[in-house]
């Protein structure tokens, strides 16, 4: 009897010293600030049909998104296995548990064990912290793959505009090169009626190749970029089909972007991913806390005896509080590990508000300067005529024709790629805002 107390006055002890907080349970940060937030879906912030087409290829091709479901279907599987811990281990196999008792030479008596079992009974909440961790992990899982979802939709976008814009450069670049043709014939017929010297037709021959040469390089940029769209597709060979919308408004909805919550940044896959493993870690403080306690064991087995049925049932009180002092450093390292994880989350969240305030301020400031740079290709295409239009007179020079054909080409390319750079803050926007709703 005196073991015995010896035994329940430690469980007592354990009980009393580590109780707190074992059967906690984690409360979501910002869960009722974000419940009635809105992200939109990505076909309610890009407008283009072929868009929309090549995103839904991806998501229903792409194999780095197949493999981020895998992982989600193997916490789900890790989590059913925590659930089942709830109920007896049973083992069984007569075949290694046969004995003969008896005289040598006399009679004896066969007995048979069918099967063993051991329950543990979850007093100190061990078995429900084994779940809800599992939970956890599964939830993270899940954000995970939603992150995967979501950064393979902007990925999807981004080469989307990135050809759309190359395609307006070429077509500028292409012109380009037909322009300083004309003009490099123009200047060879100068040269013959002498106007124009050797020096001035060798210039106009080499603005010509140059030109030639840009856009043969855009061409060779374009084929690259249709292959890493190819790539996200899972298709080798067919056409990366776009549309042609040209201006901001056609291409974005302009009136959802200026809408979203900006609070939105909240439900992010990544943040909430970081909540999960910071849930995770809350639970595995718990459970370092409830292996303090002491494990009660049901066990028992079934068998054949002299043709008769055995059983017997037998309750084991296992006290681990002491254990070299492992359990409770345990704590101490699990506690360290929830702090940490409450950092690291604050930092993802910080990281996030900083992307979302440069994605507003690039859209804002670029789109601000696209009647500017209308205004300033239509100045520089006015100077081009007005210039070759000189020299055509006799009254301006080759060198001033030049200056004005590259200086328009560069304001038409800056002007392209303005644009491509607004579509591609808003992609940003549109991720750093959680990726948009399934």
């Amino acid at each position: 009897m005196k073991n015995y107390s010896i035994v329940i006055a430690a469980a007592v002890l354990s009980l009393t010293v580590t109780s707190c907080g074992i059967y906690g349970k984690w409360h979501p940060k910002n869960s009722e600030e974000v419940a009635n937030i809105v992200v939109p879906s990505y076909k309610e912030i890009f407008l283009e049909p072929e868009l929309h087409a090549l995103i839904d290829t991806a998501l229903a091709r792409n194999y780095d998104l197949k493999m981020a479901h895998e992982r989600v279907a193997q916490a789900d599987s890790r989590l059913k296995s925590a659930r089942l811990a709830y109920l007896p281990h049973l083992f069984a196999g007569a075949d290694q548990a046969a004995t003969y008792t008896g005289a040598k030479g006399g009679s004896g008596a066969w007995s048979f064990n069918f099967a063993t079992a051991s329950w543990e009974i979850d007093i100190f909440g061990r078995l429900t912290n084994r779940k809800r961790i599992a939970r956890a992990s599964l939830e993270e899982m899940k954000d995970y793959e939603l992150a995967a979802r979501s950064e393979l939709i902007a990925a999807v976008a981004s080469l989307y505009y990135r050809l759309q814009m190359l395609d307006a450069e070429i077509k500028t670049a292409d012109m380009a090169e037909a322009n300083r043709h004309k003009s490099y014939e123009m200047m060879g017929h100068f040269k013959m009626s002498g106007r124009a010297d050797e020096a001035a037709v060798a210039n106009f021959e080499a603005s010509w190749m140059a030109a030639r040469t840009n856009a043969k390089n855009l061409r060779l940029l374009r084929l690259e970029t249709e292959e890493a769209m190819r790539l996200l597709l899972c298709k080798d060979n067919d056409p990366v089909v776009r549309g042609t919308a040209v201006q901001y408004g056609q291409a974005i909805n302009v009136e959802k972007i200026d809408s979203i919550d900006l609070r939105a940044v909240r439900t992010r896959p990544d943040v909430k991913a970081a909540e999960d493993r910071l849930a995770g870690a809350f639970y595995n403080v718990n459970l370092a806390r409830a292996n303090c306690c002491p494990s009660i064991i049901i066990s028992g087995n079934l068998g054949w005896a002299s043709e008769s049925l055995i059983y017997g049932a037998i309750g084991g009180l296992l006290q681990p509080i002491f254990n070299s002092g492992q359990n409770i450093s345990q704590v101490k390292v699990s506690k360290s590990q929830l702090a940490e994880l409450e950092m690291n989350y604050a930092n993802v969240l910080l990281k996030a508000g900083s992307e979302v305030n440069i994605a507003m301020a690039t859209i804002k400031t670029r789109a601000s300067e696209i009647e500017d740079m209308a205004i300033r290709v239509k100045a520089m295409e006015r100077a081009l005529e007005a210039t070759d239009l000189k020299m055509k007179l006799g009254r301006g020079t080759y060198l001033e024709v030049l200056t004005a054909q590259n200086e328009l080409l560069a304001s038409q390319i800056e002007e392209i790629q303005n644009m491509g750079e607004i579509r591609e803050a808003c992609v940003k926007l549109f991720l750093a805002l959680g990726g948009g709703k399934n």
